[in-house]
């Protein structure tokens, strides 16, 4: 199900986004990019908060300090800018992923990918509790595009964790459920969040508990898949 992408056909939008185009002069990418990641900072909060629905443009806006006309003019539309707000999640998962398969050795991969995927969930907590959001509600607002990017990508690792189950460099297992597993341990830091915040006494989990958290879940799997 492809993302239809909101037309600016609203006065007071098409007003804001020729206005945005006139303060922005060509070639100021300092400005761009600064711009562009007061957005989506603010953008992955207010979603992560409220949700897509709930949350309305001018909120975004005013949350970044920036005029709605940028957020136009930047973005075009809210559905565009949340789609921009799940890419700037998924695409450093996808990158996680690779690091799975960029050894012959299973301890040092499977070391490496959780590592580097609570990693980004600590580094990307908000844009993370939105694509959390986003799977529990069935991928609505997930472009195709997006969707066969993370299949492909989970059928490569699959095949990489089952390539070494045959070859006996794993203990036999589903590899399939392996992965899940891999995936769901390495998120309950952004979907139990206040849960672990109640376990450890704390406001909200820090490097630290993200360290112990991937030394625990590295444990848990490798200990249940390596070969004695």
């Amino acid at each position: 199900m492809c993302l239809q992408i909101e037309m600016l056909n609203e006065s007071d939008n098409g007003a804001d986004a020729l206005l945005g185009a006139t303060n922005h002069t060509v070639g100021n990418a300092g400005i761009r990019r600064r711009n562009q990641k007061l957005i989506l900072q603010a953008a992955s909060e207010a979603f992560a908060t409220t949700g897509f629905t709930a949350t309305h443009s001018h909120d975004i806006a005013e949350r970044a300090g920036v005029p709605k006309a940028n957020l136009y003019y930047y973005f075009q539309s809210k559905e565009n800018l949340y789609v921009q707000v799940l890419m700037s999640f998924v695409d450093p998962l996808v990158r996680a992923s690779a690091a799975l398969r960029k050894s012959d050795d299973p301890i040092v991969g499977l070391r490496a990918y959780i590592k580097a995927r609570i990693r980004i969930i600590r580094e990307h907590p908000f844009s993370a509790a939105v694509f959390s959001q986003e799977l529990l509600s069935g991928g609505k607002h997930l472009p195709e595009a997006c969707k066969n990017l993370l299949h492909e990508e989970a059928q490569r690792n699959v095949a990489c964790l089952r390539n070494w189950i045959d070859h006996g460099r794993l203990a036999p297992c589903d590899p399939e459920h392996l992965m899940i597993f891999i995936w769901s341990s390495t998120r309950t830091y952004t979907n139990l969040a206040w849960q672990m915040s109640q376990l450890r006494g704390v406001a909200e989990p820090d490097k630290a508990d993200f360290d112990r958290a991937t030394r625990t879940v590295t444990q848990m799997v490798l200990g249940g898949i390596v070969p004695a």
